[in-house]
């Protein structure tokens, strides 16, 4: 990858906000709920397994890139 196409640090940790908000947001509509709709339930619990998978590959990535920084200034 070229230096303008690069995902960065603070990309990274951005989208790692944005996606927590994101899985805040949704867990405070299913505990907000005053019915019980299961299949509500359940589209809201797959969303919140993908948003798992993005904060963590977010975080791997983001640290993966710092080691690599970090070896290349050795």
């Amino acid at each position: 990858m070229n230096q303008q196409s690069d995902i960065t640090e603070q990309y990274l940790n951005k989208c790692f906000d944005d996606f927590s908000k994101e899985q805040m947001r949704l867990l405070n509509d299913m505990k907000g709920q005053l019915t019980t709709d299961d299949s509500k339930d359940k589209e809201i619990q797959k969303q919140l397994t993908l948003l798992n998978g993005l904060v963590s590959g977010c975080l791997r990535l983001r640290n993966l890139k710092k080691q690599l920084i970090a070896k290349s200034n050795l």
